[in-house]
Order: structure tokens, then sequence, then C-alpha cells
């Protein structure tokens, strides 16, 4: 096992910006989710961890030590890529064999013990039976599961995984985040795992860094990232759906929602405390989760706005729904078997004990 921290990492692509200054730790034996969407800079810090792209400035240190120039191989890291990397003339035992099979490990275990370990690897993630198999004659989920394989096979001081389940169907995704999660525990292998899937970082990690355009945003467990957001690109991309975002006209003890049909919005007393001592009176924005939000009658006193039932999706015992509010368009997580009618008019509260606070011109946290 091994800590990894990256110290100013900045890598460029001609005129892109790839990765702008990454900084963070990695604790030994813990799992590190690394959260972004498609684009946000996360397969090039693979890279350079794994040392197959080399940064413009900045150290790789694993282990305490500088790594920042050693070659791949030397580097004792497991790298499980999103494009599977396959060797197409092998079989799917061949290719899970590879790796243990190399110059470097190829004398640390018998024939027997590898086979044993394949097959072992193999059964965990349901492609025993593919083992005779070539990378052609496999679906997309069959091929991420055996790149995932090639991965676990080895013992060493570090994995890193590279949306390694993204292509995986969702059942067979959910139970993987689970198999993950318990093999990492079991090895005590620090694990650098990096995805576009909130859910899956909030439900694994240890500790998440969300990205954006090379830039980290926020470093913190996944309570910090989820209840306390830095910013408010953090607060909408944790949580399903996205957080609810008002822009109000603070004014003390109630704030102004700025739209078409304004109507007030009661602050709580704890929380007028400490936004008048950080900011006064002013344009800020405030986030509602949608989960936060319940439906009333249009007479109820804590009806505080009112909007049209416009979408409805049912997710079993859960139900995402659309409201629209004047020009605005409000989404809430309620149970099911509340929801009224598509073109029913209806009245919101809000749990106003929940609110998030953001200034408008900077998007940070208040």
């Amino acid at each position: 096992m091994a800590s990894l921290e990256l110290q100013n990492i900045t890598k460029t692509f001609g005129k892109k910006i790839a990765l702008d200054e990454v900084s963070f730790k990695c604790k030994e034996g813990e799992m590190f989710c690394l959260l972004g969407s498609s684009g946000a800079g996360k397969s090039t810090c693979i890279n350079v961890i794994s040392g197959v792209v080399q940064p413009d400035a900045g150290k790789v240190m694993l282990g305490g030590k500088d790594y920042s120039d050693a070659f791949p191989q030397d580097r004792n890291i497991a790298t499980a890529f999103e494009n599977y990397a396959l060797y197409p003339h092998m079989t799917v035992r061949e290719n899970l064999l590879f790796p243990l099979n190399s110059p470097i490990r190829k004398k640390q275990s018998s024939r027997a013990e590898k086979e044993a370990r394949v097959c072992e690897v193999a059964e965990m993630l349901g492609i025993l039976e593919l083992l005779e198999r070539h990378p052609q004659e496999l679906s997309g989920g069959q091929k991420q599961r055996v790149a995932l394989g090639r991965t676990l096979v080895r013992r060493p001081n570090m994995f890193l995984l590279d949306e390694p389940i993204s292509h995986l169907d969702a059942k067979l995704r959910h139970r993987m985040r689970s198999e993950l999660k318990r093999i990492q525990r079991e090895f005590g292998v620090t694990t650098l795992y990096s995805t576009p899937d909130q859910l899956e970082a909030l439900s694994m990690a240890d500790t998440i860094a969300v990205i954006r355009e090379g830039v980290i945003q926020q470093i913190g467990t996944p309570d910090e990232v989820y209840y306390k957001p830095r910013n408010i690109f953090v607060a909408q991309f944790l949580g399903d759906p996205p957080m609810n975002l008002l822009p109000v006209d603070y004014q003390g003890d109630f704030a102004v929602v700025d739209c078409q049909s304004p109507y007030k919005l009661p602050i709580p007393q704890k929380d007028q405390n400490f936004l008048n001592e950080k900011i006064g009176s002013c344009q800020i924005v405030i986030g509602v989760r949608p989960r936060d939000i319940r439906f009333v009658s249009l007479d109820d006193p804590k009806a505080l706005t009112k909007g049209t039932i416009k979408i409805v999706e049912t997710l079993g015992q859960t139900t995402i729904v659309n409201v629209q509010v004047v020009s605005e368009e409000i989404k809430v997580k309620t149970h099911t078997d509340t929801v009224p009618k598509v073109g029913t008019q209806i009245g919101m509260a809000y749990d106003l004990d929940n609110l998030y606070y953001f200034d408008r011109e900077t998007s940070l946290s208040i």
C-alpha cells in the first residue's frame, strides 16, 4: 500500500488546459473518488499518476517519494482504463494472466497460483464462462469486467480505476459497487476511482474530490461535499435531481424570490444571524433540494408559492415532479403515493431549516 499526493499538477494539450494546478492527498488504504463530468480532467489525472502522461509542472508523490519522472512499470500501480485496453489476440484468460506474467512479476508465483487467482477474480466478476473467448466476442459490459479483472488480479500498491463500471447494466453496476468497496476494504489497497456518477462517489468513497474543467472545486468526505457544498457547481452536481436555485433579494427576515411573480421566502432566525453578519442586505442565490419541498393545498398558510404540475417521473417508491412556477421550473422529490396529476395547480412548502445560501456574483457558498 502507498499514499498518494499530487502537488500543483498542470497539464496542457495545445491551448487546452486539462489540469490546472491540481493538488490533493489520498491517504494510505482509502477509497478516493475523483468526481466530474466528461472532459473535466479525470482521465488525464489518472494518466499522470500512472506515468502514461508526463505533467508540464508539479509532482506525483507515492509513499512520500517523488515518482514524477518514474516509468509506469516502476510505480507498482494497477490501472483499469475506461476504453478497456484489452489485447485482441489474447483470450480472456490470457488477458487476465498478462499482468502476472510481466518480467517483474513472472517469478513471484507458480503457474497454479496464477491460474487460481485468475479463476477467483473471474468468478467474482461473473466472467468465468468467458475465459476462452477473445475480446471481439464480448459485449461492452463483458469487456469492462475483463479490464477490471486484469487490474484486480494483481496485488499492487495502488489501484487506479478510470470509470471502471460505466458500461455495465444497472443491476450489475449496483452489485459491482458493493464488490469493489468490499475488495478495497478487504485488501486495504489505496484506490483512486474516477467517475461522473455522483451516486457512485457518495456510496463508495472515503474522500471525494469534485473536479471541473481541470480545477478542483472541493475535497471532503461524502457528507461534507453533499451537505456543505463550497459553491453552486458542487451543490448542483451532488444530488439527484439537482438542487433548485432561487435568485433572491435578501431583506433580513425574508427574501424576495426574483421571478416574474415574486414571492417572499421567510428566513429562519439562525440563518438571519450569520447572513446579516456576513453580507447584510443584498442579492444572493438560495438553494433548495427537491426532497425539501412538499406539496400542500393552495390555501395552506405554509404554501409559499404555487405552480402547475408539468412532468411526473415515477421511480418506484419515489417520484420526481417538475412544477412550472411562472417562468421557473422547480423539481420536487416526493413519495409516489402523494403525487398530484399532471396539469394540477398545487401549493408548495419549503423546509426552511435546510436552505443553502450562495453569493450571486462569485457562486461561492456564504
